[in-house]
C-alpha cells in the first residue's frame, strides 16, 4: 500500500519530490523515485508484502520497464510463476515486480490479469509511454491533471496542488452534485481541471497527449434462464471463502474491522476458519444508545469465533478536534458523516495491525438497500393502481404521518422517471432547496441538473435490464466508489492503516452479478443470497435483525456538543465569503435546525465539510 505521483510531458525530480512529500501518511516506511528525460515519478510506500526486497520503483530484467504501485495483487505468486516459465526473471518477491513482467507479455493488456486493489503508473522507456491503471471496483483512488502538454497525476489531489500551476478554484457542476449526492463522483473533482480516473479505467500519455479508455465493467445478466437458489448458494460460498482466503496473503499483522451487520460478520467468520489464531477485530460505538450503538451485535461475533476484540467509543468532542484534519486528508468535501468513526476505528486498529479486512461493498453485491424492493414495489403501484387512488393516499400521510412517512409515500405512489425517484430518495439538498441555498458567485450559472444527469445515464428509456440490476449498477459506479471506497481508503491512510474488501474480489463481482435478479432480491429479502452462504456461521440474530444503515449522531452533536462548531462555521459572514451559498438561507437552516422545528443535520453537514474544505484547500487557512 502506497501513495504514488509523477509528471509526464517533462521531467521534474523536485516536483515530485515536493509531491510525494504531501503523501508521507500513505506511506512512512519508505520512498523512492525515477527520473528520465520527459518523465518523473515518486512514492511512498507502506511495506506489507516483502519488507526487505518490495522497494519502489521497481523495474524489469533490462530497466526499460519501470512501476510505481498502490495497492495489492492477490494473485501475484500464480501470475508470477506463470511468467518465470515464459522466461523472465525476477528480482523480488514483490507484487509490484509482478506488473512490470505482465507489462512486457501483454502490454496494456496486462491490466486484465491482475486481481485485486491497485492504482499503478508504469513508464515504458522504449515506446516513451505512460501507463495510469485504477482497479475494477476503485478500490484505490488515482487522479490527474493535463495542461499544456504535461500531465500530472497523484494518489491524492494534494499531491497534485504542490505543482505550482495547477489552479485552485472550486468547479461548480462538482460543487452542485456534492449539494445533490454528498460526494463528488468521477470523473469530476471539486477542483475545476482535475479529474478521478474512473475505476476499471486505464490513461495512456504519448507524445503529450492522453488517451483514456475503459478495460472493464461490471456486466449484469438478465436472460431467462434456470438457476436453482441451492447451486448459487454453493458457489457463491466458495468464491467468498477464496476471496477471503486470497486477502490474508501479508507479511505483517492483520485484522479485521467489525459492525453488528451480516458483510463484516461474514467476512469475520471466514477469516475465522483460515487464521491459526484468534482473529484480532476492532468495533467503534457512541457515545449516545439506541440505533447508533453496533457495540453488542459486534460482541456476538466476537464470542461465536473467539476473536481478540477490541471496542472504542466516539464523543463529540473527539469530532470537533480531528474534523478539520480529516477534510484534508479526504481531498475534497464528502458529507458521508461515517468517515468520523472511520478514522477513530482504523487509527485504533492501526495500534495492533497494519492491514485489515472490512465488509464494504455487501449492500451494492448483494441487494441489501431496503430502497431496491420499494422501488420495484413503487413500480407496480403506478402501474397497477389508479391515480386517482394513489393521489388520495397521498394526501391521506399528509394528514396523518409524519414528514419522513409522508416523503416516502409520495415518492412511492408518485409515477416518476427512474431517475427523478432516486434523487428523491437519496439526494440531500432538493433542486428547490439549492435554489434558496445559492449565493451570488454561481449567479448566471447553469445549476441544478447535474445529478439528474448523472442518474439518468443509467436508466435510459430504451435500456433492458431489471430494475433491480440497473439500481445496483448506478450504487456500484457511482455511491459505492466515490462515496464508501473513498472514504474507506482516505480515512485507513491517514493512521497507514492498509484496508481490505474481499467482497469487491473481481471474480466475486463478476459471479453474483450473473445471478438472477429474482434470486438475489426474492419480495423484500434482502442479501438473500449471503444470508443462505453463511448460515452456517454467522449466529441467527445477526443474520435476520432489522437492517438499519450505520449511523453517526450528527442531528443531535449539533444541539450538543457540536453546536458552537456549527454556529461558528456556518454563520460568521466573513466564513462565507466566497459567495457561493446566500448568508440568510444558511441562518434559516442553522436557526430551524438548533430550535428542533426542522431536522437538517444533513444538509448542514454538507455545508461544514464543504466550508471547512474551502478555507484549506482554496483560500489556504
Amino acid at each position: 500500500m502506497c501513495g504514488i505521483c509523477g509528471i509526464a510531458g517533462r521531467s521534474d525530480p523536485d516536483l515530485v519530490r515536493r509531491m510525494t512529500g504531501t503523501m508521507v501518511h500513505r506511506g512512512p516506511d519508505d520512498e523512492g523515485f525515477f527520473t528520465d528525460e520527459s518523465v518523473s515519478l515518486g512514492m511512498r510506500r507502506l511495506s506489507i508484502i516483502d519488507l526487505e526486497g518490495g522497494h519502489q520503483p521497481i523495474t524489469n530484467e533490462d530497466k526499460s520497464v519501470w512501476v510505481v504501485f498502490n495497492g495489492e495483487i492477490y494473485n501475484y505468486r500464480e501470475l508470477r510463476g506463470f511468467l518465470e516459465k515464459k522466461g523472465h526473471r525476477f528480482a523480488t518477491n514483490s507484487d509490484t515486480e509482478v506488473i512490470a513482467h505482465a507489462y512486457e507479455e501483454y502490454g496494456e493488456a496486462c491490466v486484465h490479469t491482475l486481481r485485486g486493489m491497485f492504482a499503478l503508473a508504469l513508464w515504458d522507456r522504449a515506446k516513451a509511454r505512460l501507463l495510469l491503471a485504477r482497479d475494477r471496483l476503485g478500490i484505490k483512488p488515482l487522479y490527474y491533471w493535463i495542461s499544456n502538454g504535461v500531465l500530472v497525476f497523484g494518489s491524492e489531489i494534494k499531491a497534485i496542488l504542490a505543482h505550482p500551476e495547477v489552479p485552485r478554484e472550486v468547479n461548480p457542476t462538482a460543487l452542485d452534485l456534492y449539494l445533490t449526492l454528498q460526494y463528488v463522483p468521477a470523473p469530476w473533482t471539486m477542483f475545476e481541471g482535475i479529474r478521478k480516473l474512473p475505476p476499471g479505467y486505464l490513461l495512456v500519455w504519448k507524445d503529450r497527449e492522453a488517451r483514456i479508455e475503459r478495460y472493464w465493467d461490471v456486466v449484469f445478466l438478465d436472460a431467462p434462464r434456470p438457476v436453482r437458489e441451492a447451486d448459487a448458494v454453493e458457489a457463491l460460498r466458495e468464491r467468498l471463502e477464496e476471496a477471503v482466503r486470497l486477502r490474508l496473503i501479508a507479511d505483517v499483522p492483520l485484522g479485521a474491522l467489525l459492525s453488528g451487520g451480516v458483510d463484516s460478520s461474514a467476512v469475520v467468520a471466514l477469516m475465522a476458519r483460515e487464521a491459526s489464531g484468534p482473529v484480532k477485530t476492532f468495533t467503534v460505538g457512541f457515545d449516545v444508545g439506541g440505533e447508533y450503538n453496533e457495540l453488542e451485535e459486534a460482541r456476538t461475533i466476537a464470542k461465536r469465533f473467539g476473536t481478540d476484540h477490541h471496542e472504542i467509543v466516539m464523543d463529540p468532542r473527539q469530532a470537533q478536534e480531528w474534523l478539520p484534519k480529516l477534510i484534508w486528508h479526504l481531498d475534497e468535501p464528502l458529507a458521508d458523516r461515517a468517515f468520523l468513526p472511520t478514522f477513530l476505528i482504523c487509527r485504533f486498529a492501526r495500534e495492533k495491525v497494519k492491514v485489515v479486512l472490512t465488509g464494504e461493498g455487501g449492500d451494492e453485491l448483494f441487494a441489501g438497500y431496503p430502497r431496491y424492493a420499494w422501488f420495484r414495489a413503487g413500480e407496480s403501484l403506478c402501474k397497477g393502481v389508479p391515480e386517482t387512488i394513489r393521489t388520495a393516499a397521498i394526501k391521506l400521510a399528509g394528514l396523518t404521518a409524519g414528514e419522513r412517512i409522508q416523503r416516502y409515500t409520495r415518492l412511492m405512489l408518485t409515477d416518476l422517471p427512474l431517475a427523478d425517484r432516486h434523487l428523491a430518495w437519496v439526494g440531500n439538498f432538493v433542486p428547490d432547496a439549492k435554489s434558496a441555498l445559492w449565493g451570488p458567485a454561481l449567479k448566471g450559472r447553469p445549476r441544478g441538473e447535474a445529478a439528474k444527469e448523472l442518474a439518468a445515464a443509467f436508466f435510459p428509456a430504451e435500456k433492458d435490464g431489471s430494475l433491480l440490476h440497473r439500481l445496483m449498477y448506478l450504487d456500484i459506479k457511482t455511491w459505492l466508489a466515490d462515496d464508501i471506497l473513498h472514504k474507506v481508503d482516505k480515512m485507513s491512510m491517514a493512521t497507514s492503516l492498509e484496508a481490505r474488501v474481499p467482497l469487491l474480489d473481481h471474480k466475486l463481482v463478476e459471479f453474483v452479478a450473473t445471478l438472477p435478479a429474482a434470486i438475489k432480491l426474492p419480495g423484500f429479502q434482502t442479501k438473500r443470497l449471503l444470508k443462505e452462504a453463511v448460515k452456517d456461521l454467522v449466529p441467527a440474530e445477526i443474520l435476520h435483525r432489522r437492517k438499519h444503515a450505520f449511523q453517526v449522531p450528527i442531528a443531535e452533536w449539533f444541539r450538543g456538543g457540536l453546536r458552537e462548531l456549527l454556529r461558528a462555521t456556518l454563520l460568521s459572514a466573513d466564513r462565507l465569503r466566497h459567495g457561493f451559498f446566500d448568508a440568510q438561507e444558511v441562518q434559516r437552516l442553522v436557526a430551524e435546525h438548533l430550535e428542533g422545528r426542522r431536522d437538517h443535520n444533513q444538509c448542514l453537514w454538507n455545508l461544514v465539510c464543504f466550508q471547512l474544505w474551502h478555507e484549506q484547500f482554496i483560500e489556504c487557512k
